[in-house]
């Protein structure tokens, strides 16, 4: 049975959550083809064109200097990041372990082989690259902590606990292990 409080909050829509961006990142390690290849598999998964990442420091035991480009990442929103997701998540078999649901109900887990997701087709020019899939939650109200004039913070009431995003994941049929 829930309280006034609670049937206030559940109503409330400034208190709906919904997926605010999905991230989709290839770290190959070294500029060159591979990076290109890379960058062209994101562009067929999904529709967008992929920028770059950069080394922050050099790692000599790697070969990689600083300011090489080493990786490719892509940021989807709203219909087209909802459909790449479902796409990833039955890559998965719907299935993420529990603990890649952070304290702020962001969900972070890779993918071994990017020709598990349907609708991508192995292709020998290319070869097989693994990726990482960052989902990022908000709520109606967060531009307030990212705008440029006014800036202020989102309160405690407000965020996103783990355990709201949870509840969240499994009514879009994500099925946290």
């Amino acid at each position: 049975m829930m309280t006034e409080g609670q049937q206030s909050k559940q109503e409330n829509p400034m208190k709906r959550i919904y997926i605010d961006k999905v991230i989709l990142h290839i770290a190959v390690g070294e500029s060159g083809e591979k990076l290109e290849k890379a960058k062209r598999v994101l562009e067929e998964l999904s529709g967008q064109t992929p920028s770059e990442r950069k080394a922050k420091k050099t790692i000599r035991d790697f070969g990689i200097h600083r300011g090489e480009k080493i990786a490719a990442m892509v940021t989807l929103r709203k219909k087209k990041a909802m459909e790449v997701l479902q796409r990833v998540l039955a890559a998965k078999g719907n299935a993420v372990p529990l603990s890649s649901v952070d304290r702020f109900g962001n969900l972070a887990f890779g993918i071994k082989e990017h020709i598990d997701i349907p609708g991508m087709k192995y292709n020998p020019e290319i070869g097989i690259f693994g990726m990482d899939v960052i989902v990022s939650l908000a709520r109606p109200g967060y531009r307030v902590q990212r705008r440029k004039r006014s800036r202020s913070k989102i309160g405690k009431e407000h965020r996103i606990s783990r355990e709201e995003a949870i509840q969240f994941y499994r009514s879009i049929g994500v099925n946290l292990v």
